[in-house]
């Protein structure tokens, strides 16, 4: 064997002399095991073999010793053993394990500088893993292995893997390393965690806080969650607030998904919810629990958000602390009623911004006293004169409708659609239009010059029929009824919710009555009465219905109704059962109101309407008529609204009707031509712009203009303003003036019978033609609000109307009439008071009195009145509970003044007081709603003015009859 140099045999005389040294700590630490004897007996030997220069022996036996009793000493002595064999990188090895956590000063020097001495002798690698501790390996793992990380190795000059191992990592390989004498390399070897994951939910959507082997400190994640964790069994805690804690175990395994769904028992309490209303909706959290009074149960402990809803009334949120197996209470909550109005401005307004005098009958009056038809609803509204000449009856506002005139000079609207026909412009309102209102969720009635936004027919009043809401709930409904005694309706519909802003609901309804006996004057002998049979006899039918998708919205509408006249009220035979007449009225629209940013509005609209008119007539005289008149136009019109600031709207928009088939037709029987054979198409073009403002919360302006251009009679242009003043709480001052007009309709311009008893209006041949009618009206109206829910109201108003279209003679001393513009304007002046409870916990009280006069000017003092108008008008109205929910009562009285036959006529009708008292409830759990009431239940005998080419001068009105209406509607 080669003797070691130098250096090596100093060094292995240090090692022999620390050896020595070290045997007194070394026997005195290991004879406590057992096993000091044996390292000693080995050590000594190794120091005897050393001396002898058997240096595999003497390494034999040192490693022996070391494993039996670990010491830095004996580490230095196998390193200096391996030196002398000239094993440099071993010897390397051996010497930092006995630098490590070596402290005595001279050992630790002498170790150093063994290591100095060896780095320029090997290659060396200083190895480092994340996390450390890692068992390393050189090349091979079957070698065993060289300590663990992080450490520094002396290994062979070359090409070298290192190969690292911890307990829960992936085995990490290093990329090939190539080693150079007398140089040190750095590896480090980042440790990839073994996992698994863990799934981790909680049953029922709970929002749960998950902590993983503790309890405590920040949660792990929120579930349901994903978490990566080692294998092994892990302990889960999951809370949420409002629940019960829970914990479980669970195996997670290497490289796999492990699901975890825990049931977390919610902490809960009661919440009682009273509120002054029927029928509220409440939610809590968002979730339905109920209507009002309501007590729920297992409501989640915590802070709670409770919402109340109901239809007609601003929606009020409260927040509630429930503690666990405790009642929370929230009483007597106060809904404010929203008092919303879309039919004066088109778009959706609070009352006492919009600027118009305005009446809201919703949908809580109309079951209380079950109205059959609007022209019902409307009795005793203040501002508003019902007459009926038993065929069609008719409305008019403050002092503009002459006897019979057809309710033209008022407009009716279906959430915004005209529906007033294309022959006449009349107004439905009677059986005529609709055969019941259970479609209508409330009528917005308004008084004053409405042509701004509506053009011809808005003369003196809007009335708007707002239907089915869009986001009412689903359901299927059928009902009947009986009216006017013998009359019976029926109707069949649905309501479907698709998701938000996304429904459709339809109907179908029918209607007849035999009609009835009823006594008229006898023109021959006024004193005398004379009995009609079958006097309202009628059948009707229609369809209705409104899909909704999100911008999209399409609406129809159908309906026909053929009546008897046996009143002669047009001057045929009396008591005559084969005349008849005949009406249709149908329409489709489509509606696009996209959203345009949060400044613009955007509606686009298209419609198509179709009106006929068919009547048979029997005369005196053996002679009969046949007429036949259609007519068909379509709408488009496109309308924005901007708002450049938060208080200030602009609107504008234009408006095309094309009326291509407008046909009246008549022929009288065995005449070989027709008497009546017209046919005149006409377009209207109209542009319309309005500013509105809130500059102040106490101050509001609207003003508009108008300009229409007809076809037929020429350009016309109407302008409104309106100021409203809010000067102190609950006080509503407004200020409004306005110009209406309207058209003459086709019946005024080209109706004749041939010269018989009616002649043409418009005729260029003998230059006659016929002018617009118009208005302009001026009122002011203030409204207090006391005591929360009672309003007292007062208005003065006054109109001049010019051109009112009427009928006169048409040449001097001629029996022969035709339809004219009266040379003289008229004057209407008048006052209104009001005084009202709104509706609050099934109460609603209400008192009108109206004073006007009517009078066409003249030179000459004592100007004649107008037809047709009462000089005074007077209404109550009551609906008061008597079994909460299931009966009330309702009760209506309305003054039925004196009326001027006509303005050359000082013949006035007589006074009546129109009384009617309903029962109306509803059974919940069997889903029915029912009405029960007595119309003129004093049964008073009144008559209205009948047109003045009608034979009898007045039209007696019904008298008492009976009423019953019943509803079922499910889910």
């Amino acid at each position: 064997m080669a003797r070691p140099p130098v250096s090596s045999r100093a060094a292995r005389v240090v090692s022999l002399l620390l050896g020595v040294a070290a045997q007194a700590v070394f026997v005195t630490d290991a004879r406590a095991d057992g096993t000091a004897d044996e390292a000693d007996a080995h050590f000594r030997m190794a120091i005897a073999d050393s001396a002898k220069g058997s240096y595999d022996s003497a390494l034999t036996h040192f490693l022996q010793s070391n494993r039996l009793a670990p010491n830095r000493n004996v580490l230095f002595n196998i390193g200096s053993t391996y030196e002398a064999m000239t094993r440099f990188a071993d010897a390397y090895r051996y010497y930092v394990d006995a630098l490590a956590g070596e402290t005595d000063a001279a050992q630790r020097t002498a170790v150093e500088k063994a290591i100095a001495n060896m780095t320029s002798r090997v290659a060396v690698v200083d190895i480092t893993t994340d996390p450390p501790g890692a068992t390393l390996y050189v090349d091979r793992k079957d070698l065993g292995s060289i300590g663990r990380a992080p450490r520094s190795l002396a290994l062979a000059p070359g090409p070298h893997r290192i190969i690292a191992e911890l307990e829960g990592y992936e085995t990490r390989t290093s990329e090939e390393i190539q080693l150079v004498v007398g140089k040190k390399i750095t590896t480090a070897l980042p440790l990839v965690r073994i996992l698994g994951r863990l799934r981790i939910s909680a049953e029922g959507g709970v929002a749960a806080e998950v902590r993983v082997d503790t309890e405590a400190g920040a949660p792990s994640c929120v579930a349901p969650c994903e978490l990566s964790l080692p294998p092994g069994r892990r302990d889960v805690w999951l809370r949420a607030p409002g629940h019960q804690p829970t914990s479980r175990s669970v195996l997670v395994e290497a490289h796999k998904t492990t699901e975890l769904s825990a049931t977390l028992v919610p902490l809960t309490g009661t919440l009682v919810v009273q509120t002054e209303e029927r029928d509220v909706a409440v939610f809590v959290d968002g979730k339905p629990v109920g209507f009002a009074p309501v007590v729920a149960q297992a409501v989640l402990a915590g802070t709670r958000k409770v919402r109340v809803e109901l239809r007609g009334f601003e929606p009020l949120e409260r927040s509630v602390t429930i503690e666990p197996n405790k009642q929370a209470e929230l009483r007597d909550l106060f809904l404010v009623p929203l008092r919303q109005v879309t039919a004066v401005s088109r778009s959706l307004e609070d009352v006492d911004d919009a600027p118009s005098s305005v009446t809201i009958l919703d949908r809580r009056e109309l079951d209380a006293f079950g109205y059959p038809t609007v022209y019902d609803a409307l009795r005793g509204v203040r501002g508003y004169a019902l007459s009926d000449d038993r065929v069609y009856p008719s409305v008019g506002a403050r002092g503009t409708s002459q006897p019979q005139d057809y309710s033209t000079r008022v407009l009716v609207t279906s959430d915004g659609h005209p529906m007033n026909d294309g022959f006449n412009s009349a107004a439905g309102t009677g059986m005529e239009a609709n055969v019941d209102l259970h479609d209508v969720d409330r009528i917005e009635v308004v008084r004053g010059p409405g042509s701004l936004l509506y053009g011809t027919g808005a003369f003196s009043g809007v009335i708007n029929l707002v239907t089915r809401p869009v986001d009412a709930p689903d359901e299927v409904h059928a009902g009947a009824g009986l009216f006017d005694n013998n009359a019976v309706h029926g109707r069949a519909g649905f309501h479907h919710n698709f998701g938000p802003g996304r429904s459709v609901w339809a109907s179908v309804q029918a209607a007849y009555s035999p009609g009835s006996d009823a006594a008229f004057p006898d023109p021959a002998a006024p004193s005398t009465a004379r009995i009609a049979h079958r006097v309202d006899s009628f059948s009707a039918q229609g369809t209705a219905g409104r899909a909704k998708w999100g911008a999209l919205t399409a609406q129809w509408f159908f309906h026909r109704r053929e009546v008897l006249a046996t009143a002669a009220t047009y001057g045929t035979r009396f008591n005559d059962k084969a005349t008849s007449n005949t009406d249709a009225r149908s329409s489709a629209e489509v509606r696009y109101e996209p959203r345009v940013g949060d400044r613009w509005k955007l509606l686009l609209r298209a419609a198509a309407d179709h009106s006929t008119y068919a009547s048979h007539q029997n005369y005196d005289d053996g002679s009969s008529i046949d007429e036949d008149d259609t007519v068909i136009w379509a709408t488009a019109e496109a309308r924005g609204a901007y708002l450049p600031l938060p208080w200030l709207k602009l609107t504008g928009g234009v408006e095309l009707r094309a009326n291509p088939y407008v046909k009246l037709h008549g022929t009288l029987t065995g005449a070989e031509s027709p008497y009546l054979d017209e046919e005149h198409p006409y377009v209207v073009g109209s542009a319309y712009a309005l500013i509105e403002g809130s500059p102040r919360p106490w101050v509001r302006f609207s003003a508009g203009l108008r300009g229409d251009v007809y076809s037929t009679v020429g350009p016309i242009g109407v302008p409104r303003g309106a100021l409203i003043f809010k000067p102190a709480e609950g006080h509503v001052l407004k200020v409004m003036a306005g110009r209406a007009f309207r058209a003459p309709s086709i019946f005024e311009q080209f109706y004749n019978d041939g010269g018989y008893s009616i002649a043409r209006a418009v005729d260029p041949a003998r230059g006659l033609s016929l002018h617009p009618e118009s208005i302009v009206t001026g009122e002011v109206e203030h409204s207090v609000r006391f005591l929360r829910d009672w309003v007292a109201l007062a208005a003065v108003h006054g109109s001049w109307i010019e051109d009112i279209i009427g009928t006169m003679p048409d040449k001097p001393g001629s029996s022969v009439v035709r339809e004219v513009n009266s040379e003289a304007p008229a004057v209407v002046v008048g006052g209104e008071l009001e005084v009202r409870r709104e509706w609050r916990n099934g109460l609603m009280l209400g008192a009108t009195y109206g004073y006007q006069q009517a009078r066409l000017t003249g030179s000459q003092p004592g100007d004649p009145f107008l037809a047709n108008v009462p000089e005074h008008a007077a209404s109550f109205k009551c609906v008061v509970p008597l079994v909460e929910e299931l009966v009330s009562l309702g009760f209506r009285a309305a003054l039925e003044a004196p009326r001027r036959f006509a303005s050359d006529d000082d013949r006035r009708t007589g006074t009546a007081v129109v009384a009617d008292a309903t029962l109306s409830g509803a059974v919940r759990k069997l889903g029915l709603r029912y009405t029960l009431g007595v119309y003129n239940m004093a049964d008073w005998h009144y008559q209205t003015p009948a047109p003045s080419y009608s034979p009898i001068g007045t039209a007696p009105q019904k008298g008492r009859t009976l009423l019953f209406d019943l509803l079922w509607t499910g889910n």
